[in-house]
């Protein structure tokens, strides 16, 4: 029984490690990430023109209503993201119960509003999510973009007018060495690598550089699975039902 157990743990550490493509939770996170970016920038756009024009305008009248707007709007902002997480990166975010959605007179609500403590941190919340976005981005437009170039390559590297390869303007050299004292002598090995261009042209070639792509494609997920996670748990920290103050009754 115990060596039914020891062969299956090397089996599922491999899985764990390999079979992240094979998962759906992978692309739910993929997904979740993808979209950080344009609603981040969305946030930090809303905010910026929202905030600078209501503190501008805030020795008048019209500037108090403007934040105030931009208060309760992010509130509701915010419930959206607490249930694109839910939805997407399958974690329970429970809902605070926001205090501007809470009945009274305007004064009141807009009083509870500005003091609620979950109120400013789904202000920094949305604040912050471009920072999550670019992140994705980055990741996203290099790591995962170049492992699905790679795995591309068996199909396209035989192709007229295609090159596939390395082209350098000039030879790359290196200089390895290794020197060790020896009776007061000092002896050394060096030598000179040049690397100059290199072009796929044996299918052979093209699968070595298709597994490559296969394994920065793995690590490029495992490293976007991480940033889900990290995700969630700053959606469940900001917006979660600890986020806020109860209200006064």
């Amino acid at each position: 029984m115990s060596t039914d157990h020891r062969s299956e743990r090397p089996a599922s550490r491999l899985w764990a490690v390999l079979g992240v493509p094979f998962r759906l939770q992978t692309y739910r996170n993929l997904l979740y990430l993808v979209l950080a970016f344009p609603l981040g920038l969305a946030y930090f756009v809303f905010l910026s023109v929202g905030l600078s024009l209501g503190v501008g305008l805030a020795v008048t009248v019209v500037g108090i209503p403007i934040l105030l707007a931009v208060l309760a709007i992010s509130t509701g902002l915010a419930s959206v993201e607490r249930e694109m997480a839910t939805l997407l990166l399958g974690v329970d975010v429970e809902s605070p119960g926001w205090v501007v959605t809470e009945s009274g007179p305007i004064t009141e609500r807009a009083k509870r509003l500005v003091t609620d403590l979950g109120t400013w941190k789904a202000l920094v919340y949305l604040g912050s999510k471009l920072v999550i976005g670019v992140a994705a981005f980055v990741t996203v437009t290099t790591l995962l973009v170049t492992s699905v170039s790679l795995l591309a390559v068996p199909l396209v590297y035989d192709h007229p007018g295609v090159y596939v390869g390395i082209v350098t303007d000039a030879p790359i050299q290196l200089h390895p060495s290794l020197y060790v004292v020896w009776r007061n002598l000092l002896v050394g090995v060096e030598t000179v690598v040049e690397i100059g261009s290199w072009q796929v042209t044996t299918l052979p070639a093209a699968l070595g550089v298709a597994g490559l792509g296969v394994l920065l494609g793995v690590a490029s997920l495992h490293l976007l699975n991480g940033l889900a996670r990290f995700s969630a748990w700053y959606t469940k920290l900001m917006l979660g039902a600890n986020a806020g103050t109860p209200s006064p009754r």
